[in-house]
């Protein structure tokens, strides 16, 4: 791409570099022919007839650009203006002319003056255009104004002050002076020059490359007029001759292109309305004011089986004669029908017989347009077609949430919602013509066998695997399309991922198990109770009546194990019965130290050495104490779990302060397997869980009492080193216990 914009800038360089050369050339030739043969007789007539071409010229700039701004005013207008004050000041410099030719020596030097001016004018006209070719534009009445005062101001400087500004030519030649002001111009041009060059390209309105140009004549012709020493030198005419150059392409910049810019846009505007027209799927004719055709697209005559040279020009009589009314029937052409129609447009059905002898039957639309009439055909049974009919119904597919397929007759997917590529990863162009076998082949579809599913149901399970690799379960349900001859012309698909749903009902049905073993366990235990209340009063009776010590201390033993096992028992049904929250006032070191028991009996019952360390004073939480508990001992069954591959599983709990926002934490750790960081932000959402066999509800429940407490739960975690959870809560502080 580099190389190709390369080149073509090269060319551009080159075409530019070929018309300087070959302008220079031609402006060499009849300056030479001019001078030759007719400078030496007439020298005032030649000079005013050469500055009035330059006159005329930046009059008509001036006058295109003025009532270019009518249509499109992005053209900056100091380009018109500042070429209007050039104009007016060089008819000044044409009236003192004479006076340098009679060697007038003050009245001769004020042509030069003039001739500087004007062109500083010229060369900073083009150097505020080069860099704001398409700025804002200012009212015309103020750019006159400005206009008017760069004119005046020269003017009125030149007229009285004519004894204090510098002299520009004595009878030796020209002076310094001049010479440095010429080379100033050239100078300005060369900054011009510059800038345009990155312009060259541009086409709009304005042809920079002739613009370049223009300024690229005056640095030769400024060289001239630099040189000359009086009214005979070569020179002088030279330069005037490369000033015409100049403004040629000046003319060529801005009339030629401003003149031919809207024509051609006109005529591209046209071409690509046709192409437009011509491209649309359906049938379009128009009539002019005459009721004779003067468009149809490629469509209409594919729909009539005429060539288009055949039916450009026919008039609306003669159209119905070669496409004929089927049954011969008579009927008014549509031109007419509009003229005698209210609301000029007709809408209508028709059976037409085209020029391949078949019986067509169309929708009519036509309405009144300006100069003529537009009107668009289509055949019904086209109309109806699956792949007709998807480009109507693409927009309200996407609107449905659910994934959707169209199928035409033969089984081929027409169109699809974007619910069906996002769910099965296969983007909407590979999709759309494929057949629906081979369709289902790519994401190897598998029926799934269910008892009383027959090949007649419209709705079926099956599995699928996305092209991400993922298996879904689905669940598919179609119908067919039907057509107004109660004609199968193809199926809709409605497609719906199960897969969550399925999960989700096993969780619930999984769920429903140990809610029922939850209540048989505490049926079990609580007649535990029963049978411990018997141990109970048996070891009490035996430590009564026995007189042998050694069994009164066995007796109490039984005792002592008796109340400890009761005990767990109790805590045990506290946390299984359902009852409402109860907040109290609880000394949270307290708290953890009644679930030390339970903690350790699990934790030796898995080889669990556990560390218990609470590390500071008393302070009181307000909690429901049994949901508390509940939350910790959930999070000690995780982290045993995790431990279970370990050789040395340590479950460490810790307790603390943080003084400065009022609150109490425990720290649960443990040296298990850890969780990846990618699941630590999924852990409490309902039925996500990580176990083979868990619910996801466990530590969905911790986060919610926390949070009914006004605490929060955070998760520590590394793979291969463990996991740390951490339980804050607010402690009351002396003036909540005042409350209280």
């Amino acid at each position: 791409m580099e190389e190709i914009q390369n080149d073509s800038t090269y060319k551009l360089y080159t075409n530019v570099f070929i018309k300087f050369i070959c302008t220079l050339l031609f402006s060499l030739l009849i300056s030479f022919l001019t001078y030759r043969l007719f400078w030496s007789n007439n020298k005032e007539f030649i000079h005013s007839v050469l500055e009035l071409i330059t006159i005329i010229i930046g009059v008509a700039t001036f006058l295109i650009i003025w009532y270019q701004q009518e249509t499109d005013n992005s053209i900056n207008n100091i380009l018109g203006f500042g070429f209007l004050a050039v104009a007016i000041l060089d008819f000044a410099h044409i009236h003192y002319y004479n006076y340098f030719i009679l060697n007038d020596g003050f009245k001769g030097d004020l042509t030069l003056k003039y001739s500087i001016v004007t062109r500083f004018v010229e060369v900073t006209t083009l150097l505020i255009f080069s860099y704001f070719p398409f700025s804002k534009k200012y009212s015309k009445h103020f750019m006159i104004f400005v206009t008017f005062i760069v004119i005046g101001l020269p003017i009125y400087i030149l007229s009285f002050f004519e004894n204090k500004l510098p002299i520009l030519h004595t009878d030796k030649g020209l002076t310094n002076t001049k010479v440095f002001a010429e080379f100033l111009i050239i100078i300005i041009a060369v900054f011009t020059l510059n800038k345009l060059k990155n312009s060259l390209g541009e086409k709009y309105l304005i042809r920079f490359i002739y613009l370049f140009l223009c300024v690229a004549m005056i640095i030769p012709a400024e060289t001239c007029f630099a040189l000359y020493n009086d009214t005979n030198s070569f020179a002088l005419i030279l330069g005037h001759y490369l000033k015409i150059s100049g403004y040629y392409y000046l003319y060529k910049a801005v009339f030629e292109s401003v003149v031919r810019y809207p024509y051609g846009k006109l005529r591209e505007s046209n071409e690509r309305l046709s192409e437009i027209l011509n491209a649309i799927p359906m049938p379009i004719h128009t009539y002019d004011n005459n009721n004779h055709l003067d468009f149809v697209n490629n469509k209409f005559v594919e729909l009539l089986g005429y060539p288009a040279d055949k039916l450009i020009g026919l008039s609306d009589n003669e159209l119905l004669s070669i496409l004929p009314k089927a049954e011969n029937k008579e009927e008014n052409t549509i031109p007419y029908r509009i003229k005698n129609s209210k609301d000029n447009t007709v809408t209508a059905i028709s059976t037409y017989v085209n020029g391949n002898k078949e019986q067509i039957k169309v929708i009519i639309n036509a309405s009144k347009i300006n100069n003529g009439i537009l009107v668009l055909m289509n055949d019904i049974r086209q109309e109806q077609e699956i792949k007709n009919l998807h480009l109507q119904t693409q927009t309200i597919l996407n609107a449905i949430v659910v994934p959707m397929m169209i199928l035409d007759a033969n089984g081929s997917i027409t169109a699809c919602n974007n619910k069906v590529c996002d769910l099965l990863g296969i983007a909407y162009n590979d999709i759309i013509g494929m057949n629906k076998n081979k369709f289902y082949n790519i994401l190897s579809f598998e029926i799934k066998e269910v008892a009383g599913n027959t090949q007649h149901d419209k709705t079926r399970d099956g599995y699928i695997k996305t092209l991400h690799g993922n298996k879904l379960e689905i669940r598919e349900h179609f119908d067919h399309i039907l057509n107004i001859d109660n004609e199968s012309i193809g199926t809709i698909y409605i497609i719906k991922n199960i897969t969550q749903e399925k999960e989700n009902h096993l969780k619930l049905i999984n769920q429903e198990k140990l809610a029922l073993l939850g209540q048989m366990g505490a049926t079990i235990v609580h007649e535990t109770r029963n049978f411990l209340s018997t141990i109970k009063g048996s070891s009490q009776l035996i430590d009564l009546y026995s007189g042998d010590e050694k069994i009164k201390q066995y007796a109490r033993k039984i005792n002592a194990s008796t109340d400890e096992v009761n005990r767990i028992i109790t805590d045990f049904l506290k946390l299984s019965k359902p009852r409402e929250t109860e907040l109290l006032e609880v000394g949270f070191n307290d708290l953890v130290l009644s679930l030390k028991s339970i903690l350790e009996t699990s934790s030796l019952m898995e080889k669990v050495d556990l560390i218990l360390d609470l590390n500071y004073n008393e302070r009181y939480i307000l909690c429901d104490g049994t949901q508390i508990k509940q939350v910790i001992l959930n999070i000690c069954k995780n982290a045993v779990e995790a431990m279970t591959e370990r050789e040395k599983p340590v479950l460490q709990i810790c307790t603390g302060l943080k003084e400065d926002t009022n609150e109490i934490f425990i720290k649960i750790s443990d040296n298990g397997t850890g969780i990846p960081k990618e699941i630590i932000n999924k852990i409490g959402t309902p039925f996500f869980s990580t176990k083979k066999n868990g619910t996801g509800l466990g530590l969905n429940a911790c986060y919610q009492i926390i949070k009914d407490h006004k605490g929060k739960l955070e998760i520590e975690s590394q793979l291969g080193k463990g996991s740390t959870f951490t339980i804050i809560l607010p402690f009351i502080n002396d003036d909540l216990e005042d409350i209280i």
